[in-house]
């Protein structure tokens, strides 16, 4: 999925999407996507065992799609698309050949590609809005009965004085990763709402007290 919009506009005008589409791929939204569980799948509607490829940055269980029993490998971007031409985990770029439409085996050809876009970056929405003149008179309106927004109310001015003699509630034993102290996935639907996002703290983690 593209970056930012400017990423996204710029690689549909330079013609670059279309020919992902073309290949039977699908364009994401601009934002997190598969690195915090909410790639929403269609090729997979169990929790069976399954392997990826990925150019995204993380592969531990469920980060993915959500699902514990998906074996993610995480590599560049080039050999992701080569293996998902090949629709092979075990094929090699550098030594395999693919056969074409014609019967012919062929080889890949080496990627190339620009550091930069050569037309320059553009966006036609930079989705900039810009702050009121006078902010005084707008008012913020949350519906005190929602589940995924809670107004944060100000915290007591800090007396300056440190606390000290608090009691150990956790600690934490072994692996213990951003998805053991606060787990993504369904529990994001909550990332405005303090008190329910509180809920999943260190859930996923090991207590070596216990």
């Amino acid at each position: 999925n593209p970056g930012s919009e400017q990423v996204r506009y710029t690689a549909e005008r330079d013609g670059i999407l279309q020919e992902f589409e073309d290949a039977g791929a699908v364009i994401m939204a601009n934002a997190c996507g598969p690195c915090i569980g909410q790639w929403k799948r269609t090729d997979e509607k169990s929790e069976r065992s399954n392997s990826i490829v990925t150019s995204f940055n993380r592969n531990f269980a469920k980060r993915n799609d959500g699902n514990p029993n998906t074996h993610a490998f995480v590599t560049s971007p080039e050999l992701v698309a080569a293996l998902t031409i090949a629709g092979d985990l075990t094929f090699n770029p550098l030594t395999d050949t693919l056969t074409n439409s014609k019967g012919e085996q062929v080889k890949l050809a080496e990627p190339v590609g620009f550091e930069m876009p050569p037309r320059g970056f553009a966006v036609e929405d930079a989705g900039y809005l810009p702050p009121s003149e006078d902010g005084s008179k707008i008012e913020v309106s949350i519906n005190p009965q929602s589940n995924r927004l809670q107004k944060l109310e100000p915290f007591e001015p800090w007396n300056g004085k440190d606390y000290e003699e608090l009691p150990l509630l956790i600690k934490v034993k072994g692996k213990c990763t951003t998805d053991h102290i606060s787990m993504a996935g369904p529990w994001l639907r909550f990332r405005g709402h303090l008190d329910n996002i509180s809920d999943n703290m260190l859930i996923g983690a090991v207590n070596a007290f216990n």
